[in-house]
């Protein structure tokens, strides 16, 4: 456990000191606010917008969406870049296993996923509460801070962090690139809908409908939220498996 954690820590810091990992950060508040600052055109064009829980939504399910890819690149090719840098080196000569190397890269990228992306969110509400020329409501933002992070933020960090840093290890980064700029344009150019959204909407599927439901269309489909639920959870866990299974990645590349 005690090597599981020194790598959390090393994986954490390496990419919280990045000076791109602020500069996706800004630029994902600055793009986020472009959509939904409470200013009066805003207020004019989005009906629900004097809502807070309705700006949480909106916030995490467009806003979040090019930051959640973007810590995708930055994650990515982590595996690689150690054994360049000597990291991997430095740790084979320890008692760390191959399991406990694997373990350490990918939470450290978990965590550092939810700090960027709560963090995201609550810059965003903090402008949101202190442009709008309306009264906030504090007793119903705080339960959606919160309900967004559990439901929204902490399933995404798993995929995000999880797939990013573990699919790498066992197929060509390129295509690894391929597949998100895919997945990113499929997200980007999926519609919210009353209806069920697809499975694989990252920040947009039917998981996030448990923030804020529309109320003309108040009821939300349960098999959707958790298939939902399944492929951000699942899809990131499963992808350790392959790597898990690699008995070339540890001791020879």
């Amino acid at each position: 456990m005690r090597n599981i954690l020194t790598i959390i820590h090393y994986e954490y810091k390496a990419h919280i000191m990045r000076i791109a990992t602020w500069g996706v950060f800004a630029a994902g508040v600055f793009f986020s606010l472009l959509d939904d600052f409470p200013s009066g055109g805003n207020l004019r064009r989005l009906e629900f917008l004097t809502d807070p829980v309705y700006f949480v939504y909106r916030t995490m399910s467009l806003g979040g969406l090019p930051v959640a890819f973007a810590l995708m690149v930055l994650l990515s090719n982590r595996f690689s870049l150690d054994c360049k840098t000597g990291v991997k080196s430095l740790i084979m000569a320890g008692p760390t296993t191959k399991a406990q190397y694997i373990f350490g890269k990918t939470w450290g990228g978990f965590f550092y996923t939810v700090t960027v992306l709560s963090l995201f969110l609550a810059v965003n509400v903090l402008v949101y509460c202190l442009a709008a020329p309306f009264q906030v409501s504090v007793g119903s933002l705080l339960p959606a801070i919160a309900k967004t992070i559990i439901i929204c933020v902490l399933p995404v960090s798993v995929f995000i962090s999880f797939l990013s840093v573990s699919l790498p290890g066992w197929i060509d980064v390129r295509l690894f690139y391929a597949m998100a700029a895919v997945l990113f344009i499929i997200n980007a150019s999926t519609t919210g809908s009353a209806e069920p959204m697809p499975f694989y909407c990252i920040t947009s599927g039917d998981l996030t409908k448990l923030i804020w439901r529309h109320p003309k269309f108040p009821l939300v489909n349960a098999g959707s939220i958790q298939a939902n639920l399944v492929f951000l959870t699942g899809g990131g866990l499963l992808s350790l498996l392959p790597l898990l299974a690699k008995r070339r990645f540890w001791r020879h590349e």
